[in-house]
């Protein structure tokens, strides 16, 4: 008896398998499934979008195929995109989400929230500014695995292993609806066949108001987040002698001051990194305490100096605000932001270096 049901429950689960199997291939050969989109603004108050589907041919190749429809409404433009589609457009698929620059300055919260409202779109879809018609960058056949991939690589690659902090869309979302800070994302810019990144941009609520260059990204990522995995490569001031810093470890901590007549901030930068390679005669410990402490300065320096230009702009993309709301007794939001220009901030910074693995 149990070797009958054993045969029975083997011929149905073979069955199911193939079934299954062969249902699965239908339903992906009659949809397509969407890997980026991008928004532009379009002439008479309209949106373009545009998505982009992989097409997988015989010879493992991949082609782009481009979707490109306007329309009044964010939530309508995946609506009317898909009037051009044979096979319904799938959203789920989707890893990056592009946005060009001139929009982003007039505001993309509605673009943002129509993904984010989006019950099949993921929370970590990577998010950038393109400097330039993000269309024009969909047109374009990148990378070996599909523009859409090509795209969320470059920001992941950039996340995980450069400068760049997170920048995924539920980080965008938090940044934009907490209490005392705003979002940033990486700027893009279409170079040829390939897409490179030049700064990060900064926003003030949902709008593009400022631009971290290429050259200060690293010490914005560590004003912003905890990293490891870090490389820098330092320029010792009056020489052409290059120290390189790999394997950083950075972690910062911001604390408040309420015991004066105004709140006093303060920003420490704790970096911890090995010093692989120094282009002097010989790094011995006088060097390595130099470049430790010029290290320190640059971090000091370059930090404040963005730290000021945000002011200036009223953005707080470092999230001073949101530390100050857990910091302080009774934070009345609306006086933190109206004095938020004239706040006592200081950076310090403690740089460790091991000087094991140096190449002179």
């Amino acid at each position: 008896m149990k070797k009958a049901l054993m045969i029975v429950s083997v011929v149905i689960l073979i069955i199911l398998t193939i079934t299954l199997g062969s249902l699965e291939k239908e339903i992906i050969d009659e949809i397509n499934i969407v890997t980026a989109i991008g928004f532009d603004k379009a002439e008479g108050g309209k949106i373009r979008g545009t998505c982009v589907i992989p097409v997988f041919k015989a010879d493992d190749s991949v082609e782009n195929e481009q979707f490109i429809e306007e329309s009044y409404l964010a939530k309508e433009v995946i609506n009317v995109l898909q009037k051009k589609s044979a096979d319904p457009l799938v959203t789920g698929g989707i890893k990056a989400a592009i946005y060009s620059k001139e929009l982003a300055e007039e505001g993309i919260i509605e673009y943002v929230d129509a993904l984010q409202r989006d019950a099949s779109v993921g929370s970590r879809m990577y998010l950038g500014i393109i400097d330039g018609e993000a269309s024009e960058v969909l047109k374009k056949d990148l990378g070996n695995l599909g523009t859409g991939n090509y795209i969320a690589t470059l920001i992941e690659h950039n996340i995980d292993r450069r400068d760049l902090p997170n920048t995924i869309l539920h980080s965008f979302m938090f940044r934009y609806f907490a209490q005392g800070m705003d979002p940033f994302l990486p700027i893009l810019i279409l170079d040829g066949n390939k897409v490179r990144m030049t700064g990060i941009g900064i926003f003030k609520e949902d709008k593009l108001v400022d631009k971290v260059s290429e050259g200060d990204m690293f010490f914005f990522k560590s004003l912003v987040e905890n990293f490891g995995a870090g490389t820098y490569t330092l320029n010792l001031k009056g020489s052409d002698e290059y120290a390189a810093i790999k394997r950083i470890e950075s972690k910062r901590t911001i604390t408040v001051d309420e015991s004066g007549e105004s709140p006093k901030v303060t920003i420490t930068v704790y970096l911890k990194g090995m010093l692989s390679e120094f282009s002097g005669r010989k790094a011995d410990q006088p060097v390595v305490d130099k470049i430790i402490k010029e290290m320190e300065e640059k971090i000091e320096e370059r930090s404040l100096e963005m730290i000021l230009n945000f002011k200036e702009k009223e953005t707080d993309p470092i999230g001073i605000g949101f530390a100050a709301e857990n910091a302080i007794r009774d934070f009345d939001p609306t006086k933190w932001k109206k004095g938020y220009k004239d706040i006592n901030v200081n950076v310090e910074a403690e740089v460790k270096l091991i000087e094991t693995g140096v190449i002179e």
